[in-house]
């Protein structure tokens, strides 16, 4: 009892759940439309999880793999009370992660399979591609209201913007958002028709990772080849004691850029990383221009290797 002669009131667990769950079905759907991460692991990834400051600090100046092979020892050490704490942490995580799939699959999400490192191949967004409506319903409803809702919001934070159009999309009628659930139908279904008839241009960068790493193996093998003949003409003509020894770097000293592009370069500040790229026998053997290295540099911000890989395919 309180000071007050009565009993604070308690809200029932069922009461508190159904609230829960009021809440999350009214969540926008641009909200849930970002695929939940899946647990996993199962008690010992919870376990790990909750004591890997601790074990860091007992593993400090040895190997990463230290961490994990002490955790592994600590949690066999576990009595089966201790491990039942840490599965019922898991089991709870598990259905909370299944309540958001729940829902991102209802708002209309796609699961998507998680790829593996080996598996995951960056790929470019073709800009033609016809692109899928996003949000359902709650997204038509916003792309229209959007302007009206920035107008009122204007000079507060950018979350403003969807808390407002949250409020009001719960002020509709179940009439009103039939309006936006058939227009978002209509965009699907265009979406889906165009999808069908449309053929993504051919890439230049296309190619499998294996034939890239291939092409560039031939194009070291044809500089080492080049560097090799080099050397068996300078032998020839009697001048192999004056002929320095070969840097696998090249010599930047022999690399005359044009005006144009060395006034580019210079402007840039990547006049030295230009001239040590295009000293490189690899580089060489590509038969790129200058004007090509210096765009390779650009694409990578000045960064010498990354510019050469990009220039080699790798």
């Amino acid at each position: 009892r309180s000071h007050f002669g009565s009993s604070p009131k308690k809200t029932p667990p069922s009461t508190s759940l159904q609230r829960s769950h009021s809440l999350f079905e009214h969540f926008p759907r641009e909200m849930a439309m970002e695929q939940p991460k899946k647990v996993a692991g199962g008690a010992y990834g919870q376990f790990l999880a909750e004591k890997r400051p601790e074990l860091q600090a007992e593993c400090k100046g040895q190997p990463i793999t230290a961490v994990t092979k002490l955790a592994s020892k600590k949690f066999k050490a576990l009595s089966e009370k201790e491990r039942a704490v840490y599965q019922e942490k898991y089991l709870a995580a598990k259905a909370k992660y299944d309540e958001k799939m729940e829902a991102f699959l209802a708002n209309g999400g796609e699961k998507k399979a998680r790829k593996s490192r080996k598996e995951a191949v960056k790929k470019k967004k073709d800009p033609d591609a016809p692109k899928k409506p996003a949000g359902g319903a709650y997204g038509c409803f916003m792309a229209k209201n959007r302007p009206s809702f920035q107008e009122q919001c204007k000079g507060q934070p950018a979350t403003a913007v969807s808390k407002l159009g949250s409020a009001k999309w719960k002020e509709l009628s179940e009439k009103e958002k039939a309006v936006y659930e058939d227009e978002y139908k209509k965009k699907l279904e265009e979406y889906q028709e165009a999808k069908k008839s449309y053929v993504p241009p051919v890439r230049d960068d296309a190619e499998e990772p294996a034939t890239k790493r291939r092409k560039v193996k031939e194009q070291k093998e044809a500089a080492k080849a080049a560097e090799a003949e080099a050397k068996a003409e300078a032998k020839k003509a009697g001048k192999a004691e004056a002929t320095p020894k070969a840097s696998p770097k090249g010599n930047p000293e022999n690399v005359k850029l044009e005006a144009a592009i060395k006034a580019k370069a210079e402007k840039l500040g990547y006049k030295d990383s230009l001239v040590k790229l295009a000293a490189r026998p690899e580089v060489i053997a590509t038969g790129k221009s200058q004007g090509d290295l210096l765009k390779a540099l650009e694409e990578n911000r000045g960064r010498l290797h990354p510019a050469k890989r990009a220039i080699l395919g790798a």
